[in-house]
């Protein structure tokens, strides 16, 4: 079955390690943008603004599913029509501990991410690469101190990302938030944790999206990688998991395409019949 709505995954799935877009994948999705009238959907565990920097090569598109699925945005008026939020106490209990360890805590707050000076230099201190580390920062909101916008604020707060400086500390982080009630982190690479309420994924906010604008989940084409693509992948009619993605992934699709770096995202548009 044609899909009539195809969500990809953006960090290694559309795009390379270098965290640029190959022209060869770009210029497909453009001309099945502009042929197919299929719908093209970010999915990312990146915030919206972000997602907009890192794809400004593109027009916009339709819709954006942003932090893990926590929120979605129309793309053409750019209005958030859905956030999930963690509770109050639980998103100040995660940040408190957090804040213990040698961290970049990325706060995740309607359309973009918050930070604060000493995350951001521990961020150039972990193992993330600078590509990454540049686009990150690009689009956030550059805090001196987290504090009052958690403690006295209490703005609410729809994920959480944390890099650790110290694999062992990641470790460590991960055991004690995992025993906060209702808190299930997950981990994207070897030096990060991720948290949005009660184990939200992406498939959650797909599926609102796909409720809304009334699309079946046999309608839907989802490409990803990584552990935060592993739900929204089984719930899509069909998943595609890429040539780079992890075991638990892979297991999870239907097709397996080629990898980020050798443009996967083409051979599973040919796959999928939307692209000769």
């Amino acid at each position: 079955m044609i899909p009539k709505l195809i969500t990809i995954d953006l960090d290694g799935t559309l795009l390379k390690d270098d965290c640029t877009i190959s022209p060869r994948t770009r210029d497909a999705i453009l001309t099945c943008m502009d042929t197919t009238g299929i719908l093209f959907v970010p999915c990312t565990g990146r915030s919206y603004e972000n997602s907009l920097f890192v794809l400004r090569d593109f027009p916009r598109f339709p819709y954006y599913i942003n932090a893990n699925g926590t929120t979605v945005t129309d793309g053409a008026s750019g209005t958030l029509m859905y956030a999930s939020t963690l509770p109050l106490e639980t998103g100040q209990e995660i940040y408190s501990l957090a804040r213990q360890y040698q961290t970049f805590i990325e706060i995740y707050h309607g359309l973009t991410a918050y930070d604060s000076a000493i995350g951001r230099k521990n961020l150039r201190r972990s193992a993330c690469t600078q590509d990454y580390i540049e686009q990150l920062l690009h689009t956030n909101t550059h805090l001196e101190n987290l504090d009052p916008f958690v403690y006295e604020e209490k703005q609410p707060i729809s994920k959480f990302h944390i890099v650790c400086v110290d694999p062992e500390e990641r470790l460590e982080l991960k055991s004690r938030l995992a025993e906060l009630p209702g808190v299930f982190p997950i981990s994207t690479t070897e030096f990060n944790i991720e948290i949005c309420c009660k184990g939200w994924s992406k498939r959650d906010g797909l599926q609102k999206l796909c409720d809304t604008i009334k699309i079946t989940p046999d309608q839907v084409a989802a490409l990803g990688d990584s552990e935060n693509d592993y739900e929204m992948i089984q719930w899509a009619g069909q998943g595609i998991a890429m040539g780079n993605a992890a075991d638990k992934v892979k297991a999870a699709a239907g097709f397996v395409t080629g990898s980020n770096e050798e443009d996967g995202i083409v051979d599973a548009l040919k796959y999928l019949g939307v692209l000769k």
